[in-house]
């Protein structure tokens, strides 16, 4: 049969299924799904439905429908009692809570089922039979529970029904996504998507996950507690059922399997369908508590219905404070058997938790803007400190100290944020002003970022030439030779192409002896060639796109191992200051940044981990860890400490001679017996009849120095009289004034060039910051 002949017999079949469903929850009455529990005689009638999942035959748990109902029961009642409040009507948001297992209606362990799905649901090739692999399958005993509720209103999704003896006649289309999170067993977490209805006058909602192994839509009604929720709630679902059904006929390439999916990888189940265990969740919104809200005196239900009209038609009205939702909730699994039950009282106090406690979606939102803007305010805060810190560094002195890593990992974060907060912008319009704000501010961080990237980049393109060069180059080789290895000698006076062209003639003029065809040597390989800044920015695209969608896959991990991830990628992320902190060994640099930038940028770039490790509800629900935070925070502060000791004791100290390259010491310690090597800077030898040593030694202060083992000298830069600790000759240096971390402290205030100058340490690092020549005699100078 062709594959459109097969498309359109299956298409139809699953139109034909989804009809005769419908037709059998309008065709049945109150009472038509009364299963067999554990707690009934048996001479009470029972009876069950023609429907997936609400069959005799297919072995369900259905004798705990009954702890189930008594569950729900106890819950709207406790509603009831002392009630000095309205409910919200439409209940719209976010609520978190925790869970535990409920066995209340048991006299004994929890009885584990086998099920046959061939039997149960024939026509479908599961991926697994096997129950212990089924999905969502919750085997532990207390865990986090979040509830995100999207309610409909309008005339096409409400029913009403009257005179049935009772006011709780409205009914309303209603969609929940459950996060389960199972913490005594294995850690993971589940999203579960619900549908089912909700009776606002009650405050109680009933929601149900649907499947080809359990039609849980079309059987919702014979769940509910009373007659009133029964009728309205087969009204409405005969309406919305039939609706979706009409176009599901009218879209053949729909796959009409499962309209009403409950996983989020949908297009993996409806290819490899997977098994996972049902759930039926009842919902009881609790009234709002009147010592929240700003007008006591007022009927209670005027209040509810005023603060509802505020949130979605602001027109200033005074609130002190918006009361929160509050419900508690209990779960059942008709397959798998096991029944969930919010935590709170009365069963537990209130100290170990309230049921589930969050905000309407409307106050949601404003929290997600608030927060968004001050997140801003820290980018902008960032963007400053890294335009501060480009301007200090505008020299190419001062820039070649920089380390380009640095600057990097903190263009990388600020392009991730960039990439995320314009997908939040363009996708959610309820945030779009503060997300477009914030993204706009990561955007300009970038650009500046880039912009010193390149500087740096450009600086220090001859030092990755020149380290290409040495690496490629044979030890003693001189870099010129011609094709006949005969070196080129270049004078400084004379022509230089006529030069090259002269010894290329000579060496072409010398016979030279036949050699065989076969090469007996190895080619020579091709010396790599430095990168240029577009390959460097091609691999940090991919670097970032790599992180971002390996961060996107972390999502669906367990628990357990997304922490490890999230704390690790934090961690690695808060290590920018360490290419730095290697930067000043290799070049022998004591302070490339300033104090403000790296102070600044380690508070700012810590405060968003700040929020989310230690704020409880923040607006990602993620669970505090000051553990964590502590040690981020013991890791930055331990680099900015490094930092500090290279600046103050020097960037090798402690470091073994034989890890780095020798460098040029501008700090050291100077003695009386070292200066026919001439270690002595100019200045401070003592000549015979110096007059600048005479005049020194006729004062009694002077005196006083020259025992002491201290010398002055005039720095050439600023005029002014320079102290210098000399160790006299045949002193130990540890016993002496230059010796010891005294002697550290006093050798930071000269500078020695190799010609041999003494300067004031800030007049000669101000010099160098233009230019790397000795002020007085012009020779070049290494780099700080």
């Amino acid at each position: 049969m062709p594959w459109g002949e097969t498309r359109l017999v299956h298409h139809k079949s699953g139109i034909s299924h989804l009809r005769s469903s419908l037709s059998i929850l309008n065709s049945t009455h109150r009472g038509d799904f009364s299963p067999r529990t554990s707690r009934a005689s048996l001479g009470e009638p029972v009876h069950y439905l023609n429907l997936t999942g609400f069959r005799e035959q297919d072995g369900y748990a259905w004798d705990r429908i009954d702890g189930f109902w008594d569950l729900c029961g106890d819950m709207t009642r406790r509603r009831d009692v002392g009630r000095l409040g309205g409910i919200y009507d439409n209940v719209t948001g976010i609520v978190t809570g925790r869970w535990v297992r409920y066995k209340g209606d048991l006299t004994g362990e929890e009885e584990h089922r086998r099920y046959n799905l061939s039997e149960v649901s024939p026509g479908i090739d599961w991926s697994v039979e096997n129950e212990e692999a089924w999905g969502r399958n919750i085997t532990g005993s207390e865990g986090k529970l979040r509830l995100s509720i999207d309610e409909k209103e309008g005339e096409e999704g409400e029913a009403v029904v009257e005179g049935l003896g009772t006011d709780f006649h409205r009914a309303r289309e209603i969609t929940a996504t459950l996060t389960v999170q199972d913490e005594s067993s294995s850690g993971d977490g589940w999203d579960i998507t619900t549908h089912g209805v909700h009776w606002p006058e009650e405050g109680a909602m009933l929601l149900t996950t649907t499947s080809d192994k359990f039609a849980g839509l079309f059987g919702l009604p014979h769940l509910t507690l009373n007659a009133g929720q029964f009728t309205s709630s087969m009204m409405l679902l005969n309406r919305t059922l039939e609706k979706k059904i009409k176009e599901l006929e009218n879209a053949f390439w729909t796959d009409v399997s499962n309209p009403w999916p409950s996983s989020p990888e949908t297009q993996r189940d409806a290819a490899m369908p997977s098994p996972h265990c049902e759930l039926v969740v009842f919902v009881q919104v609790q009234p709002v508590r009147l010592d929240m809200v700003l007008n006591k005196n007022a009927y209670p239900a005027s209040i509810v219905h005023d603060i509802e009209q505020e949130l979605r038609f602001p027109n200033g009205a005074p609130m002190s404070e918006i009361p929160p939702l509050r419900m508690s909730a209990a779960i059942f699994s008709p397959d798998c058997g096991f029944m969930l039950a919010s935590k709170g009282p009365p069963t537990f106090p209130s100290a170990d938790g309230d049921h589930l406690v969050g905000r309407k979606r409307e106050l949601y939102l404003s929290k997600v803007q608030s927060w968004m803007l001050i997140f801003a305010l820290v980018i902008f805060g960032q963007l400053m400190l890294l335009k501060m810190q480009l301007k200090e560094t505008s020299t190419p002195s001062t820039i070649g100290r920089v380390s380009i890593s640095t600057i990097s990992m903190m263009l990388m974060t600020d392009g991730l944020l960039f990439s995320c907060l314009s997908l939040v912008s363009a996708t959610s319009g309820n945030i779009f002003p503060s997300a477009l704000l914030t993204a706009f501010a990561a955007l300009m961080s970038v650009a500046i970022a880039v912009r010193f990237i390149l500087a740096i980049y450009n600086v220090q393109e001859p030092e990755r030439r020149e380290r290409i060069r040495a690496i490629q180059t044979p030890s003693g080789a001189s870099p010129l030779r011609d094709a006949g290895n005969t070196p080129i000698i270049i004078p400084s006076d004379q022509d230089i192409q006529a030069e090259i062209d002269e010894v290329a003639n000579a060496a072409s003029a010398v016979p030279r002896p036949t050699l065989p065809t076969t090469n007996t040597q190895p080619a020579m390989a091709q010396p790599p060639r430095p990168s240029n800044f577009v390959t460097m920015y091609i691999r940090f695209v991919i670097g970032m796109t790599f992180i971002l969608f390996l961060s996107l896959a972390a999502l669906s991990w367990p628990v357990s191992v997304r922490t490890a991830y999230t704390n690790i990628l934090a961690g690695t992320y808060l290590s920018f200051w360490i290419p730095q902190i290697h930067r000043n060994v290799v070049r022998n640099c004591r302070k490339a940044l300033l104090w403000k930038f790296v102070i600044g940028q380690s508070v700012l770039r810590l405060l968003p981990f700040a929020y989310f490790y230690l704020k409880k509800d923040n607006i990602l629900f993620s669970e505090p860890d000051w553990t964590a935070f502590s040690v981020l925070v013991a890791w930055v502060w331990i680099q900015i400490l490094v930092l500090i000791a290279q600046a103050v004791l020097g960037p090798r100290y402690g470091i073994p001679k034989g890890w780095t390259e020798e460098a040029w010491d501008y700090h050291p310690i100077l003695r009386e017996d070292n200066v026919e090597a001439g270690g002595m800077p100019i200045g401070l030898v003592r000549a015979p009849g110096s007059p600048t040593t005479s005049r020194a030694e006729t004062t009694e202060e002077g005196r006083k120095k020259s025992d002491s083992g201290m010398r002055t000298v005039d720095c050439a830069i600023c005029m002014q009289i320079l102290e210098v600790p000399v160790i006299v000759a045949g002193d130990d240096p540890a016993g002496s004034t230059a010796g010891g971390m005294a002697g550290i402290l006093a050798r930071r205030l000269y500078m020695v060039t190799p010609c041999r100058h003494v300067f004031h340490s800030q007049c000669l690092e101000g010099w160098m910051r233009f230019r790397l020549q000795c002020p007085i005699c012009r020779e070049n100078l290494p780099p700080l």
